[in-house]
């Protein structure tokens, strides 16, 4: 199921730094319309930052660290998943 009303954060900075991880913006959007597993959160700096894992268009299993500021997703960092989150993510939704 697509949640094409969710909004996010983009600016220079934090595309940036995802493209330094080989992470497109499009990959981050598709992962948070496609029912991401959130699977930790911390306080960093005074502010509620959380990490989700989901599959890109082209089954990239990717690990995100995202903020929310306001009505909007603050995409901060990510990763590809190591096996072990491959397998809580997949376990997770029965596949």
């Amino acid at each position: 199921m697509e949640r094409s009303e969710l909004e996010f954060d983009w600016d220079a900075s934090n595309v940036r730094h995802l493209a330094q991880h080989e992470i497109t913006p499009a990959e981050v959007e598709h992962v948070f319309r496609h029912s991401p597993l959130v699977v930790d959160h911390r306080v960093v700096d005074g502010e509620v930052r959380w990490s989700a894992v989901g599959v890109t268009a082209s089954l990239r299993v990717l690990v995100l660290v995202y903020a929310l500021r306001g009505a909007r997703i603050r995409p901060i960092t990510g990763w590809d998943a190591d096996k072990r989150t491959k397998q809580l993510y997949f376990s997770s939704r029965g596949t």
